[in-house]
């Protein structure tokens, strides 16, 4: 039943509908309208009174809270009567949020079947992408210390770097290595620049001239895993949340198309 909801969500909105217009056509009668204070809201009212004091209400106290909604409920009603919500944008914006709450709250308890999950990531493919992953060592050059920085790399070629590459170079408040990094976390460190050229680099070999907005580096990449589009298994629980959001955003859409359907709707040009 959730399943056809979610797949047909004017259903849904037609149900909600369905019951507001019985909301109204059973106010609309010949004989003294009702107001009513379910069980439900007299269960609502004591776990508010309850939070609020710590306590449960006493009979006096919660017979003040249940006259106290009958006078809210008979305002209201009269006052809608009255006309008086005509043109109160604050009420409006209130009812219309509620409804709008209401439709979300019941598709964000629809739990979306692994199928549907995958069909929906397949859709958008783009909003999935992990970028590349880097294992890597470097030796950090301080342009402003050495006249000749070819030379001066030369002169780091000639020695082990693969061992004694934390111990050569100029000195820098950044690690001389990175574990697993994205391009992400390294832009943050070393640059934009410095993290979209090490897509261009081979891996196992150290090179030179690698720059960032400190200076210029050696690099050596031990690992990388390339860019690609994100399982199921790696972003479960982003790709839920995603499902949800389009889906309460489309439900709105249709639900929303479906009620200028019912009416019709003038806009006057200003004079």
């Amino acid at each position: 039943m959730l399943k056809r909801i979610l797949q047909e969500p004017l259903l849904h909105f037609l149900v909600v509908g369905s019951l507001l217009f019985i909301y109204l056509s059973n106010n609309d009668t010949t004989t003294s309208p009702q107001i009513v204070i379910t069980k439900g809201k007299v269960e609502q009212l004591t776990a508010q009174f309850t939070k609020t004091r710590q306590r449960e209400p006493s009979k006096e106290e919660l017979k003040a809270l249940i006259d106290n909604q009958i006078k809210e409920n008979l305002a209201f009603t009269h006052g809608v009567n009255m006309g008086l919500l005509e043109d109160d944008s604050i009420i409006k914006r209130r009812v219309q949020q509620k409804i709008e709450f209401m439709l979300n709250d019941s598709i964000a308890a629809i739990e979306p079947s692994t199928k549907e999950l995958q069909a929906y990531l397949d859709k958008h493919k783009d909003r999935y992408t992990i970028s590349p992953i880097y294992s890597f060592r470097h030796i950090y050059i301080n342009p402003d210390k050495h006249q000749d920085i070819d030379n001066f790399i030369a002169e780091l070629k000639n020695k082990d770097l693969d061992n004694l590459y934390g111990e050569l170079g100029d000195s820098m408040m950044i690690d001389n290595q990175f574990k697993s990094a994205t391009t992400a976390q390294i832009a943050r460190v070393l640059g934009e620049k410095f993290a979209k050229k090490l897509d261009t680099l081979p891996l196992h070999s150290w090179q030179s001239h690698i720059k960032s907005g400190y200076g210029e580096h050696l690099v050596i990449i031990d690992k990388k895993t390339p860019s690609h589009i994100a399982t199921l298994e790696e972003i479960n629980r982003v790709l839920r949340r995603d499902f949800r959001v389009d889906a309460q955003k489309r439900a709105l859409e249709e639900f929303y198309k479906e009620l200028k359907s019912q009416y019709i709707i003038k806009v006057e040009e200003p004079k």
